[in-house]
């Protein structure tokens, strides 16, 4: 339990990174988001009108694949499911694979991250955008004989 309370506290100071950043750069702090949400998805296939931009919405890229959007503060949403549909802990395997992302690859500036998971809740991406328009994505996919996820860096 300790541990878990440590990768969540983790979790929020890098989502503290993210947001700060993002914060100052624009009055209109919810369009400046989903603009950037925009572009992280153009980079992955996935063409996305501001309207379209709630949490938890089904969105679907330019090879017919259907993905459940949330962005990073409210991944929870992600967990909550993952509790309801899976006995084993598939959604604290997910808060620690987003600490590791964040701790090794967030710099201040960042946007906020977009998750993408299919319907299954076991497999998507974690993407965000640095202040030069650079876009880094991670595959991720849930390893049901580890009991984790695992990331992979998109070149």
């Amino acid at each position: 339990m300790k541990k878990r309370n440590i990768v969540i506290s983790g979790v929020v100071l890098a989502g503290a990174i993210f947001a700060g950043g993002s914060l100052y750069a624009s009055e209109d702090i919810a369009q400046y988001k989903k603009s950037n949400h925009q572009k992280t998805l153009h980079e992955l296939g996935i063409e996305a009108k501001t309207k379209d931009l709630e949490r938890m919405t089904t969105l679907t890229d330019e090879d017919g694949n259907k993905w459940i959007y949330n962005d990073f503060i409210n991944s929870g949403k992600f967990e909550e499911k993952m509790k309801e549909r899976y006995t084993e802990d598939v959604s604290g395997a997910f808060i620690e694979v987003q600490d590791k992302i964040m701790q090794k690859y967030a710099k201040e500036g960042d946007s906020i991250p977009v998750i993408l998971l299919d319907e299954e809740l076991k497999e998507g991406s974690f993407s965000f955008n640095r202040e030069d328009g650079e876009v880094l994505i991670f595959k991720l996919k849930y390893n049901e004989d580890k009991g984790k996820w695992d990331y992979e860096q998109e070149k």
